[in-house]
């Protein structure tokens, strides 16, 4: 119990920091978290619509998705973690949350590049 109580601490002290950057550092994490997410989940919602709904006056439909949860996605940060001027937003779970899923997206987008570049569909 005591070892998750100081996992925890460690979380939520690294998300302060993280509250506490400058604002532009906080602007610009954020943007790399929703570029990240759409760079994710284009080839999933791509393959879908193609699979499903695929039709020749909509083919920009998944683009258009993609970018708009990307939109919400950095909408979602900029609340959580920029905050409005001159406000400090408080650490809170969903602040921590926002961070956790933003880094497991860049973490994967990385592994995306390595895997593409190892299999040699990186164009």
């Amino acid at each position: 119990m005591k070892m998750m109580q100081s996992w925890l601490t460690v979380v939520y002290r690294f998300a302060d920091w993280i509250v506490r950057l400058p604002r532009l550092t906080r602007i610009v994490l954020a943007a790399v978290f929703a570029l990240a997410l759409t760079l994710v989940i284009t080839p999933l919602v791509d393959g879908i619509y193609i699979a499903n709904f695929y039709d020749v006056s909509t083919r920009e439909a998944p683009a258009l998705l993609s970018t708009a949860l990307g939109v919400v996605f950095y909408l979602v940060g900029w609340r959580l973690i920029i905050g409005f001027a001159g406000q400090t937003p408080p650490t809170n779970k969903a602040v921590v949350g926002y961070l956790g899923v933003g880094t497991v997206v860049c973490v994967l987008v990385v592994g995306l590049v390595i895997f593409g570049a190892i299999s040699g569909t990186l164009v």
